[in-house]
C-alpha cells in the first residue's frame, strides 16, 4: 500500500510541473505587441515622409516645366542669297554683312533686312558663324556686340582652293542691344545660291532677370 501510494504521489507531481510548464507564457506577448507598435508608428513617419518629398519634387517639376515653358524663345540662322556662286567684298572699308537669307528665325529677334540680331529680353546669348571663300584673296570676319569687336577670324591667302573658317561666343545681352557681323577691309566671302556655306546664328541659352549678377 505504501508502494503504491508514493507511485502515486510521483505521477501527480509530474502532472502537476506540467502545467505549470504549459502556463508559464514562453514569450512575453505585451512587449511583444508594443515592439511591433513602435515598429509600425515608425514607418507610418517613414512614409509620410516619403510622401512629403514625392509631393515637393512633383511640385518643383511642375515649377520647371512653367519655366519652360514660359520662358521666351529666341533662335536664328541666316545666310547670304545669292542667284549664282559670288562674293561679298573685297571693299575698302570694314563693311557691315547682311545675312539676309533667314533658314531660321523664331522669335524674331534678327533683322535680315540690317543683319542685325537685337535682344528681345535680358540674358546670356550663344552667337556662331562659318566663312567660306576661295583663297585667291584673304577672309576676315569678326561679330561686333553693339560698336565694340568681340571675337574675330582671319585666313591669309593659303593658296588652297577653298578656305573655311568659324568661331563662337557667349555674350551676356541687355534688352535692346545689338550683335552683327562685319567682313574685314579688303577680304571676301563666298555666297552660293544653294549649299550656305557663309551663315550667321545665334541663340538665347537661358534668360536673367533684373536682380541677377
Amino acid at each position: 500500500m505504501a508502494l503504491f501510494q508514493l507511485f502515486f504521489i510521483s505521477i501527480l507531481g509530474s502532472c502537476v510541473a506540467q502545467d505549470e510548464d504549459i502556463m508559464t507564457p514562453v514569450v512575453n506577448i505585451y512587449s511583444e505587441l508594443n515592439e511591433v507598435k513602435a515598429s509600425v508608428k515608425a514607418l507610418t513617419v517613414d512614409l509620410n515622409t516619403a510622401k512629403n518629398e514625392l509631393a515637393e519634387q512633383k511640385s518643383l517639376i511642375q515649377d520647371l516645366q512653367k519655366q519652360i515653358k514660359e520662358s521666351p524663345k529666341v533662335a536664328f540662322t541666316a545666310s547670304m542669297s545669292s542667284t549664282e556662286d559670288t562674293h561679298r567684298g573685297p571693299f575698302s572699308s570694314e563693311t557691315k554683312l547682311i545675312f539676309d537669307k533667314v533658314l531660321t528665325n523664331i522669335g524674331d529677334a534678327y533683322d535680315p533686312v540690317t543683319g542685325v540680331f537685337k535682344a528681345p529680353v535680358k540674358g546670356v546669348y550663344y552667337f556662331r558663324y562659318s566663312g567660306s571663300a576661295f583663297s585667291s584673296h584673304d577672309m576676315g570676319l569678326s561679330i561686333f556686340k553693339g560698336t565694340a569687336r568681340f571675337v574675330s577670324s582671319y585666313e591669309y591667302n593659303s593658296g588652297e582652293r577653298n578656305d573655311q573658317m568659324s568661331n563662337g561666343a557667349v555674350m551676356e545681352l541687355d534688352v535692346g542691344e545689338e550683335v552683327h557681323m562685319r567682313l574685314w577691309v579688303r577680304t571676301w566671302i563666298f555666297v552660293d545660291p544653294r549649299y550656305n556655306y557663309s551663315t550667321f546664328t545665334g541663340y538665347l541659352l537661358y534668360p536673367l532677370d533684373s536682380t541677377s549678377v
